[in-house]
Protein backbone atom coordinates (compact mmCIF):
# COMPACT_ATOMS: atom_id res chain seq x y z
CA UNK A 1 0.00 0.00 0.00
CA UNK A 2 1.03 3.56 -0.63
CA UNK A 3 0.99 6.24 2.06
CA UNK A 4 -2.45 7.49 0.99
CA UNK A 5 -3.94 4.00 1.22
CA UNK A 6 -2.30 3.50 4.62
CA UNK A 7 -3.82 6.73 5.91
CA UNK A 8 -7.23 5.85 4.46
CA UNK A 9 -7.12 2.51 6.27
CA UNK A 10 -6.18 4.20 9.54
CA UNK A 11 -8.98 6.77 9.16
CA UNK A 12 -11.46 4.00 8.29
CA UNK A 13 -10.54 1.97 11.38
CA UNK A 14 -10.60 5.15 13.44
CA UNK A 15 -14.11 6.02 12.29
CA UNK A 16 -15.27 2.47 12.98
CA UNK A 17 -13.87 2.80 16.50
CA UNK A 18 -15.48 6.21 17.06
CA UNK A 19 -18.88 4.99 15.83
CA UNK A 20 -18.75 1.64 17.64
CA UNK A 21 -20.64 0.52 20.71
CA UNK A 22 -18.80 -0.12 23.96
CA UNK A 23 -19.26 -3.88 23.61
CA UNK A 24 -17.18 -3.83 20.39
CA UNK A 25 -14.46 -1.50 21.66
CA UNK A 26 -11.81 -4.20 22.16
CA UNK A 27 -11.90 -5.43 18.56
CA UNK A 28 -12.01 -1.85 17.23
CA UNK A 29 -8.87 -0.99 19.23
CA UNK A 30 -7.13 -4.06 17.81
CA UNK A 31 -8.06 -3.06 14.26
CA UNK A 32 -6.86 0.51 14.78
CA UNK A 33 -3.51 -0.67 16.15
CA UNK A 34 -3.15 -3.10 13.23
CA UNK A 35 -3.68 -0.25 10.76
CA UNK A 36 -0.78 1.59 12.41
CA UNK A 37 1.49 -1.48 12.43
CA UNK A 38 0.84 -2.10 8.71
CA UNK A 39 1.98 1.43 7.73
CA UNK A 40 5.68 2.27 7.49
CA UNK A 41 4.88 5.99 7.68
CA UNK A 42 2.71 5.64 10.79
CA UNK A 43 5.21 3.33 12.48
CA UNK A 44 7.92 5.96 11.88
CA UNK A 45 5.65 8.68 13.23
CA UNK A 46 4.80 6.82 16.44
CA UNK A 47 8.37 5.62 16.94
CA UNK A 48 9.48 9.24 16.89
CA UNK A 49 6.74 10.23 19.37
CA UNK A 50 7.62 7.41 21.74
CA UNK A 51 11.35 8.14 21.77
CA UNK A 52 12.27 9.41 25.27
CA UNK A 53 8.57 9.42 26.20
CA UNK A 54 8.03 8.70 29.92
CA UNK A 55 4.67 6.94 30.11
CA UNK A 56 4.56 6.78 33.92
CA UNK A 57 5.20 10.50 34.28
CA UNK A 58 2.68 11.20 31.53
CA UNK A 59 -0.02 9.31 33.44
CA UNK A 60 0.57 11.54 36.46
CA UNK A 61 0.32 14.61 34.25
CA UNK A 62 -2.64 13.72 32.04
CA UNK A 63 -4.70 11.46 34.31
CA UNK A 64 -5.36 13.59 37.39
CA UNK A 65 -7.69 13.62 40.37
CA UNK A 66 -11.04 15.22 39.76
CA UNK A 67 -11.64 18.49 41.52
CA UNK A 68 -15.37 17.98 41.86
CA UNK A 69 -15.91 14.24 42.42
CA UNK A 70 -14.91 11.63 44.99
CA UNK A 71 -11.26 10.81 45.69
CA UNK A 72 -11.31 7.64 43.56
CA UNK A 73 -12.42 9.52 40.44
CA UNK A 74 -10.16 11.37 38.03
CA UNK A 75 -10.16 13.12 34.68
CA UNK A 76 -8.18 13.17 31.47
CA UNK A 77 -6.22 16.30 30.57
CA UNK A 78 -5.60 16.59 26.82
CA UNK A 79 -1.84 17.01 26.13
CA UNK A 80 -0.98 20.32 24.45
CA UNK A 81 1.76 18.89 22.24
CA UNK A 82 0.86 16.60 19.33
CA UNK A 83 3.85 14.38 20.10
CA UNK A 84 2.71 13.81 23.68
CA UNK A 85 -0.90 13.27 22.61
CA UNK A 86 0.01 10.57 20.10
CA UNK A 87 2.48 8.84 22.42
CA UNK A 88 0.15 8.88 25.42
CA UNK A 89 -3.06 7.72 23.72
CA UNK A 90 -1.14 5.06 21.76
CA UNK A 91 0.30 3.75 25.04
CA UNK A 92 -3.16 3.66 26.62
CA UNK A 93 -4.56 1.70 23.66
CA UNK A 94 -1.63 -0.74 23.82
CA UNK A 95 -2.30 -1.33 27.52
CA UNK A 96 -5.99 -1.95 26.88
CA UNK A 97 -5.13 -4.33 24.03
CA UNK A 98 -2.60 -6.14 26.22
CA UNK A 99 -5.14 -6.45 29.07
CA UNK A 100 -2.84 -4.70 31.54
CA UNK A 101 -5.48 -1.98 31.65
CA UNK A 102 -9.18 -2.85 31.72
CA UNK A 103 -11.26 -0.46 29.64
CA UNK A 104 -14.20 -0.66 32.04
CA UNK A 105 -12.02 0.32 35.02
CA UNK A 106 -10.35 3.09 33.01
CA UNK A 107 -13.71 4.57 31.95
CA UNK A 108 -15.17 4.32 35.44
CA UNK A 109 -12.25 6.19 36.94
CA UNK A 110 -11.31 8.84 34.39
CA UNK A 111 -14.42 9.25 32.24
CA UNK A 112 -17.14 8.92 34.85
CA UNK A 113 -20.23 10.86 33.77
CA UNK A 114 -23.58 9.84 35.21
CA UNK A 115 -22.62 6.35 36.29
CA UNK A 116 -23.55 4.74 32.97
CA UNK A 117 -21.03 2.92 30.81
CA UNK A 118 -22.61 4.50 27.71
CA UNK A 119 -21.93 8.06 28.89
CA UNK A 120 -18.41 7.23 30.06
CA UNK A 121 -17.55 5.54 26.76
CA UNK A 122 -18.85 8.53 24.76
CA UNK A 123 -16.71 10.86 26.86
CA UNK A 124 -13.67 8.62 26.24
CA UNK A 125 -14.29 8.67 22.48
CA UNK A 126 -14.86 12.43 22.29
CA UNK A 127 -12.12 13.58 24.65
CA UNK A 128 -9.35 11.10 23.89
CA UNK A 129 -9.89 9.07 20.71
CA UNK A 130 -11.20 11.73 18.33
CA UNK A 131 -8.31 14.18 19.02
CA UNK A 132 -5.87 11.28 18.59
CA UNK A 133 -7.26 10.23 15.21
CA UNK A 134 -7.69 13.80 13.96
CA UNK A 135 -4.11 14.69 14.86
CA UNK A 136 -2.68 11.69 12.99
CA UNK A 137 -4.87 12.52 10.00
CA UNK A 138 -3.79 16.18 10.01
CA UNK A 139 -0.10 15.32 10.17
CA UNK A 140 -0.26 12.68 7.44
CA UNK A 141 -2.34 14.87 5.12
CA UNK A 142 0.40 17.52 5.31
CA UNK A 143 2.80 14.97 3.88
CA UNK A 144 0.38 13.74 1.21
CA UNK A 145 -0.35 17.30 0.09
CA UNK A 146 3.33 17.75 -0.60
CA UNK A 147 3.75 20.45 2.03
CA UNK A 148 6.29 18.35 3.93
CA UNK A 149 8.62 15.48 3.19
CA UNK A 150 7.75 12.99 5.92
CA UNK A 151 5.49 12.44 8.98
CA UNK A 152 8.20 13.42 11.45
CA UNK A 153 8.71 16.74 9.70
CA UNK A 154 4.94 17.21 9.81
CA UNK A 155 4.98 16.50 13.53
CA UNK A 156 7.69 19.10 14.13
CA UNK A 157 5.80 21.69 12.09
CA UNK A 158 2.58 21.02 13.98
CA UNK A 159 4.43 21.40 17.28
CA UNK A 160 5.85 24.72 16.10
CA UNK A 161 2.41 25.88 14.93
CA UNK A 162 0.84 25.02 18.29
CA UNK A 163 3.65 26.74 20.19
CA UNK A 164 3.20 29.93 18.14
CA UNK A 165 -0.57 29.75 18.57
CA UNK A 166 -0.18 29.34 22.33
CA UNK A 167 2.31 32.21 22.56
CA UNK A 168 0.03 34.50 20.55
CA UNK A 169 -2.92 33.56 22.74
CA UNK A 170 -0.98 34.27 25.93
CA UNK A 171 0.25 37.57 24.47
CA UNK A 172 -3.31 38.60 23.59
CA UNK A 173 -4.60 37.59 27.02
CA UNK A 174 -1.87 39.68 28.66
CA UNK A 175 -2.70 42.64 26.43
CA UNK A 176 -6.41 42.28 27.19
CA UNK A 177 -5.64 42.15 30.90
CA UNK A 178 -3.49 45.29 30.70
CA UNK A 179 -6.17 47.13 28.72
CA UNK A 180 -8.79 45.97 31.18
CA UNK A 181 -6.72 47.25 34.11
CA UNK A 182 -6.19 50.54 32.33
CA UNK A 183 -9.91 50.93 31.62
CA UNK A 184 -10.64 49.90 35.21
CA UNK A 185 -8.31 52.55 36.65
CA UNK A 186 -9.59 55.33 34.42
CA UNK A 187 -13.23 54.43 35.04
CA UNK A 188 -12.70 54.23 38.79
CA UNK A 189 -11.13 57.68 38.78
CA UNK A 190 -14.03 59.14 36.78
CA UNK A 191 -16.60 57.47 39.05
CA UNK A 192 -15.02 58.88 42.18
CA UNK A 193 -15.09 62.36 40.62
CA UNK A 194 -18.78 62.01 39.67
CA UNK A 195 -19.78 60.79 43.13
CA UNK A 196 -17.84 63.61 44.77
CA UNK A 197 -19.71 66.09 42.57
CA UNK A 198 -22.97 64.38 43.52
CA UNK A 199 -22.19 64.80 47.22
CA UNK A 200 -21.47 68.49 46.71
CA UNK A 201 -24.71 68.97 44.75
CA UNK A 202 -26.69 67.25 47.49
CA UNK A 203 -25.10 69.49 50.11
CA UNK A 204 -25.96 72.67 48.15
CA UNK A 205 -29.49 71.54 47.24
CA UNK A 206 -32.66 72.89 48.87
CA UNK A 207 -33.76 69.42 49.98
CA UNK A 208 -34.56 68.91 53.64
CA UNK A 209 -31.84 67.33 55.80
CA UNK A 210 -33.53 63.93 56.00
CA UNK A 211 -33.65 63.67 52.22
CA UNK A 212 -30.04 64.83 51.96
CA UNK A 213 -28.94 62.18 54.46
CA UNK A 214 -30.72 59.46 52.48
CA UNK A 215 -29.16 60.53 49.17
CA UNK A 216 -25.73 60.85 50.76
CA UNK A 217 -26.08 57.31 52.09
CA UNK A 218 -26.82 56.01 48.58
CA UNK A 219 -23.95 57.94 46.98
CA UNK A 220 -21.49 56.96 49.73
CA UNK A 221 -22.51 53.31 49.51
CA UNK A 222 -21.76 53.25 45.78
CA UNK A 223 -18.48 55.07 46.41
CA UNK A 224 -17.49 52.43 48.95
CA UNK A 225 -18.32 49.28 46.95
CA UNK A 226 -16.61 50.36 43.72
CA UNK A 227 -13.28 49.70 45.44
CA UNK A 228 -14.28 46.10 46.11
CA UNK A 229 -14.49 43.04 43.85
CA UNK A 230 -18.01 42.20 44.98
CA UNK A 231 -20.13 42.36 41.83
CA UNK A 232 -23.38 41.77 43.71
CA UNK A 233 -22.66 44.65 46.10
CA UNK A 234 -21.82 46.96 43.20
CA UNK A 235 -25.00 46.04 41.33
CA UNK A 236 -27.07 46.46 44.49
CA UNK A 237 -25.56 49.89 45.22
CA UNK A 238 -26.07 51.02 41.63
CA UNK A 239 -29.73 49.95 41.75
CA UNK A 240 -30.26 52.28 44.71
CA UNK A 241 -28.34 55.02 42.91
CA UNK A 242 -30.41 54.44 39.75
CA UNK A 243 -33.72 55.02 41.51
CA UNK A 244 -32.33 58.02 43.41
CA UNK A 245 -31.42 59.57 40.05
CA UNK A 246 -34.87 58.77 38.70
CA UNK A 247 -36.49 60.45 41.69
CA UNK A 248 -34.28 63.56 41.43
CA UNK A 249 -33.75 64.01 37.69
CA UNK A 250 -32.61 67.63 37.89
CA UNK A 251 -30.15 67.06 40.72
CA UNK A 252 -28.66 64.00 38.99
CA UNK A 253 -29.01 65.22 35.42
CA UNK A 254 -27.64 62.72 32.82
CA UNK A 255 -25.97 60.67 35.54
CA UNK A 256 -27.47 57.20 35.01
CA UNK A 257 -25.99 56.29 31.62
CA UNK A 258 -22.61 57.80 32.41
CA UNK A 259 -22.25 55.95 35.72
CA UNK A 260 -23.62 52.71 34.29
CA UNK A 261 -21.08 52.68 31.44
CA UNK A 262 -18.20 53.33 33.81
CA UNK A 263 -19.39 50.56 36.11
CA UNK A 264 -19.36 48.13 33.19
CA UNK A 265 -15.61 48.69 32.83
CA UNK A 266 -15.16 47.88 36.50
CA UNK A 267 -17.33 44.79 36.43
CA UNK A 268 -15.61 43.46 33.27
CA UNK A 269 -12.22 43.83 34.93
CA UNK A 270 -13.20 42.02 38.13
Amino acid sequence: MGMKEELNLFVQKGEEFVNSKYILADIKIVNLLKSIASSNALVALFRNCLTDFDYEQAKKKYLVKSGYMSADKGEFILPEKSKDLLAFVFSILMEIDGRTLMLSDFLNRFFYEDGSTYAGYNAFINQMIKPFINTVKLLMESVLDGKLQDPIEALCEEEERRAIEKANKEKQEKLDEELSKKAYGESLKKLRKILLEDAQKIKKSKLNQTEKDRLNLIVNMLGTVIDSTDKDAINYAFTSYFYACKAHKILFFKRINKVENLLKDLLNAI
